[in-house]
């Protein structure tokens, strides 16, 4: 049996590849996730609400946040390096696409786009 433990996770990333993501399957979910939900989609997901501090959203493609992001945020987990991570308000200490984490050293601007460039994740 296939698990989400298997499919998903820097752990589970085998190779990173780049795919567009400007159209995909999307999960939309309603209202904030807070301490203790985990979300998992194999497409992109946008959550009109706040992702809160001990939630976990994951996601093979992008993940748009109509609110603030506190919980953790894993774009493109499995392997995709094109995703990115878009929140009204980005408020976490750490960010993943693909393969790759970074630090938020301060609080961002109002709706950073975070993506891979020059193999690096930047916050535009």
């Amino acid at each position: 049996m296939i698990t989400s433990q298997n499919l998903f996770g820097l752990h589970a990333i085998k190779k990173t590849f780049e795919s567009g993501t400007d159209i995909s399957e999307t999960k939309f979910i309603q209202g904030s996730l807070r301490c203790g939900r985990r979300e998992e989609y194999a497409g992109s997901i946008v959550i009109c609400g706040d992702v809160n501090s001990g939630a976990e959203v994951v996601a093979g493609g992008n993940i748009m946040i109509l609110g603030a992001l506190r919980g953790v945020a894993h774009a493109g987990a499995n392997g995709n390096t094109k995703a990115i991570i878009s929140a009204n308000y980005i408020e976490v200490t750490q960010i993943r696409i693909a393969n790759m984490v970074t630090e938020v050293a301060e609080k961002t601007d109002k709706c950073p786009i975070c993506k891979i460039e020059n193999n690096e994740i930047v916050i535009i």
